[in-house]
C-alpha cells in the first residue's frame, strides 16, 4: 500500500489600515491601493473622542518577498528616490510563493 503525502501552497498575505474624516477621502484613497493591488476585507465608521466620525478600513494583499514599502505609505508621498525595482510577474504562480519548495501534484 503506497501513501500519498498531498501538499497545499499556503498564500501568505500582508494587511494595511487606514483611517479617513470623511467617506469621500476615504473612497478615493482605497481607489488608489486598489491599483496596486490592495483589497478591501473590512469597513466601519465609529465616533472619535471628539465626537467627529471616521472612517478606518482594513485591506489586505498577496505577500510579495523583498517588495518596497508598502503602498499605503507611498500614497500622496513625495519622494526623489527611484522605486525599488519588483520581482517579475509570473502568471503561473497565482500569488503563490513555490521559490525553493518541492512538491508534486497529483489528480485525485
Amino acid at each position: 500500500m503506497t501513501k500519498t503525502a498531498t501538499i497545499h501552497a499556503m498564500q501568505k498575505w500582508e494587511y494595511e489600515f487606514l483611517t479617513k474624516k470623511t467617506e469621500a477621502y476615504l473612497v478615493k484613497e482605497l481607489n488608489e491601493l486598489g491599483q496596486h493591488g490592495w483589497e478591501l476585507v473590512a469597513a466601519g465608521q465609529c465616533k472619535e473622542r471628539g465626537g467627529d466620525t471616521a472612517w478606518t478600513a482594513f485591506l489586505k494583499r498577496p505577500y510579495v518577498p523583498h517588495a518596497a514599502k508598502p503602498a499605503a505609505e507611498k500614497v500622496g508621498e513625495k519622494t526623489t528616490e527611484s522605486p525599488a525595482p519588483s520581482a517579475p510577474s509570473d502568471s503561473t504562480s497565482r500569488g503563490f510563493d513555490l521559490e525553493g519548495d518541492e512538491f508534486s501534484i497529483k489528480e485525485e
